[in-house]
């Protein structure tokens, strides 16, 4: 068994993976552990190791740990001041584990390990060229290449999310303008929505639900919302095929879950976009892991790279 642990802004799910599945899982809040005088980190890895010893008791003993984060630096293990976590320092997180559990602990980008766990788990099986994309608050993404995962000197390469979509575009939460994930993710469509509908009044729903159910009752501007994303979406996986040449492109995340509304148009845009020379050459689809395990399966997945 592994314990795959995803780290979110607001919760931690930590599960057991035993024959390519998650057996079971609990969640704990990330923020609200540290107290004043103690290493940054250190109350949550504390809270992290509690959870993974209620589940040993329940399953047995786990031979490694694989951790999912936000700003994941692979090579050194720190989690590296994150801006949607609750510590401003790095956090050597994978070091922390590893002498609490006494197994083997591996940290990576979140993103990374949703590429893992599609490569290994879910969609991307059997593609050793591979783009897996998350689209949810951010956009994030993950480059599989000729078998290896693409980390870069820093552990966290392949920010499609961060690539420039609009010069002086709108305001992106890494401080810069007009970032691919301002225009297509959850955030981006919500505004993308408020334009369109000519409204300043904010959607009471977090999501996209809310604009995906009036997209199914005809509702205009709930259309082109989707449209519009599967636009900027298409250019910026056009644009990473360039440079990439994946054979596949898997798509995951909370927006992608909303089926054809996003995916009609996307394939109708995809193509096109396409440099010529790969036209027909890209296939592209929806990630095949469990909604609930997919972070933890990924985060599972990272372990694989210290085998």
């Amino acid at each position: 068994m592994i314990a795959g642990i995803d780290i979110g802004g607001t919760s931690t799910k930590i599960g057991l993976v035993r024959d390519d599945r998650v057996i079971d899982t609990v969640r704990i809040a990330t923020a609200g552990h540290d107290a004043d005088g103690t290493a940054p980190g250190s109350a949550f890895a504390d809270a992290i190791t509690m959870a993974v010893r209620g589940l040993q008791e329940k399953h047995g003993l786990v031979r490694a740990a694989g951790i999912g984060a936000p700003n994941g630096n692979q090579h050194t293990g720190t989690i590296d001041r994150a801006p949607n976590l609750p510590w401003k320092s790095d956090v050597p997180l994978a070091s922390m584990l590893t002498e609490r559990l006494g197994v083997p602990c591996t940290l990576g980008n979140d993103a990374n390990a949703a590429a893992l766990g599609e490569w290994r788990y879910g969609a991307g099986r059997g593609c050793n060229d591979l783009l897996v994309v998350t689209l949810g608050t951010g956009l994030g993404s993950g480059i599989i290449t000729g078998g290896k995962l693409l980390l870069g000197p820093y552990g966290n390469a392949g920010e499609l999310g961060h690539t420039t979509l609009v010069m002086d575009g709108r305001l992106c939460t890494c401080g810069r303008k007009g970032c691919l994930e301002t225009y297509v993710s959850i955030r981006g469509m919500r505004q993308t929505y408020l334009d369109l509908a000519d409204s300043s009044e904010p959607l009471k729903q977090e999501g996209v639900l809310p604009i995906a159910e009036q997209a199914r009752l005809g509702e205009d501007a709930a259309i082109q919302t989707f449209r519009d994303t599967a636009r900027w979406l298409s250019i910026g996986l056009a644009n990473a095929v360039a440079f990439t040449v994946p054979k596949r492109i898997v798509l995951f995340g909370g927006i992608a879950r909303n089926g054809d509304l996003l995916m009609s148009p996307l394939m109708q845009f995809f193509e096109k976009d396409l440099f010529y020379i790969y036209h027909g050459k890209v296939e592209l689809m929806l990630s095949a892991l469990p909604e609930d395990d997919a972070g933890i399966l990924g985060a599972a997945a990272l372990t694989a790279l210290a085998d």
